[in-house]
């Protein structure tokens, strides 16, 4: 992954390889999503008709569990915050994008290995399904039904191979294409909002890092893990 002058929100590779690393250090709490069911959550997030704001998903990354949520440093969280943003305003500026664009978002996920307990692309499904379940409930109201009913035929077609009964004995070879099917219709969900003139999701802001010296956040001020809450109740209580 490397950047690209025509789009500056494109992670460059160290960016890139430091966000998979956080995701999986001890600086995030231990249930925090890796960087493949990251990107399929994102996925399902992003291709929502209407935009869920930042304060609505990001929680979601870093633990299932709203009152579980324990960071390690106050810098490294920062840090951890900074890079999923990030991550996010790239897919938000590539998803939808035509195939032979080099810069063309599409699925990621992890190699599997001898031991493995869980099939290729599976993370990357259970975190796009946790993005759809964010979707507004009446996020159908006031659309054409008939792309209503489009867009539900295409999610449900492309997701029932992975809850099949004989999902599981499924080959990687299977599964690839099972996935690449997901990518190519989150891709073209996305696309079909657009087509309707719905607003697009925009990228957000990535606060600078914090430079030495300068204090963290006050006790009153919003916590920087997304919570919503203040951080004397948040993060900075289990900071003590």
């Amino acid at each position: 992954m490397t950047t690209d002058a025509g789009n500056p929100h494109l992670m460059g590779d160290e960016a890139f390889e430091a966000l998979e690393e956080i995701l999986t250090s001890d600086i995030v709490p231990e249930d925090c999503m890796n960087l493949e069911m990251l990107d399929g959550f994102l996925a399902g997030v992003l291709v929502s008709p209407q935009p869920i704001a930042v304060e609505r998903w990001l929680p979601a990354v870093w633990s299932a569990h709203e009152d579980g949520v324990s960071f390690g440093s106050g810098r490294g969280v920062q840090r951890a915050i900074r890079l999923v943003l990030s991550y996010y305003n790239e897919m938000a500026t590539t998803l939808g994008l035509e195939d032979d664009d080099e810069t063309c978002w599409e699925p990621f996920c992890f190699a599997i290995t001898d031991g493995d307990t869980i099939g290729l692309g599976d993370e990357w499904i259970e975190g796009f399904t946790q993005g759809l379940d964010l979707w507004r409930k009446d996020w159908h109201d006031g659309l054409p039904e008939d792309a209503v009913v489009a867009v539900r035929e295409t999610l449900n077609e492309v997701l029932a191979p992975w809850t099949a009964e004989d999902a599981a004995k499924a080959d990687d070879e299977t599964r690839l294409g099972w996935l690449a099917a997901v990518g190519e219709a989150a891709n073209d969900v996305f696309s079909h909002w657009r087509d309707l003139e719905l607003a697009a999701p925009q990228p957000v802001s990535v606060d600078e890092p914090p430079q030495p010296g300068v204090a963290g956040p006050g006790r009153n001020d919003p916590c920087p893990c997304g919570s919503g809450k203040k951080y004397k109740k948040c993060c900075g209580a289990i900071a003590g």
